[in-house]
């Protein structure tokens, strides 16, 4: 597998923009991406893939940072359709999240929104439910679909889970769930690995 990552461009990992830029694309097309089908439209039809990254990337950078971070992520994406046949798809994405990890994991640690993370949920304090939310995906209370051997992992129904573990009501939900989207803790229901860390869980105070 290594000889077969060759075309994996380390420049890719120059700076935070590329990084985040990869790592996004990387655990959309591991965890919300039909190969099959999906991919094929995604290379073929102009913006589209654009239209996908914006909202998350925007979430971690702004402006020319954020041009340079959906570039990259374009350019990951043709480079895998490039040099991955088909049915190695998942196994690539799965080794260079591993492979890159350290790098990948600071990098999207060092973008984290704290201050969302701050927040308020009806009388509740946002911090205290994320610590439990993150531990408790860790230790698969949630119903987990897919999980990467790094440990990013998709949940598969969390907003009635929220609901039932948590006790909280559909509108505490959807703002801890909007908390969870704009600090980069979940998005599309994707965990990534750095953030169910335990040394990340425990600097949430």
């Amino acid at each position: 597998m290594k000889e077969t990552l060759s075309w994996f461009g380390k420049e890719w990992l120059d700076n935070d923009a590329k990084a985040l830029g990869v790592y996004i694309t990387l655990l959309m097309l591991r965890f919300r991406v039909r190969f099959a089908t999906d991919i094929p439209v995604l290379c073929r039809e102009e913006g589209l893939m654009e239209a996908r990254l914006k909202p998350y990337l925007a979430i971690f950078q702004k402006d020319e940072k954020l041009i340079e971070a959906i570039a990259a992520g374009k350019e990951f994406l043709n480079a895998l359709v490039k040099h991955t046949s088909f049915p190695e798809y998942e196994e690539v994405l799965d080794t260079i999240e591993m492979d890159f990890y350290e790098n990948l994991k600071e990098v999207y640690l060092r973008h984290v929104n704290r201050e969302e993370i701050a927040g308020k949920i009806s009388e509740h304090d946002a911090i205290p439910l994320i610590r439990g939310f993150l531990s408790d995906v860790s230790s698969a209370r949630f119903s987990i679909g897919k999980i990467a051997s790094a440990g990013s992992s998709i949940l598969l129904t969390p907003f009635s889970e929220l609901m039932e573990l948590y006790g909280l009501s559909e509108e505490d939900v959807r703002r801890f769930m909007e908390i969870l989207r704009l600090s980069g803790i979940m998005f599309l229901d994707i965990i990534p690995a750095p953030v169910l860390e335990k040394e990340f869980i425990e600097s949430l105070v």
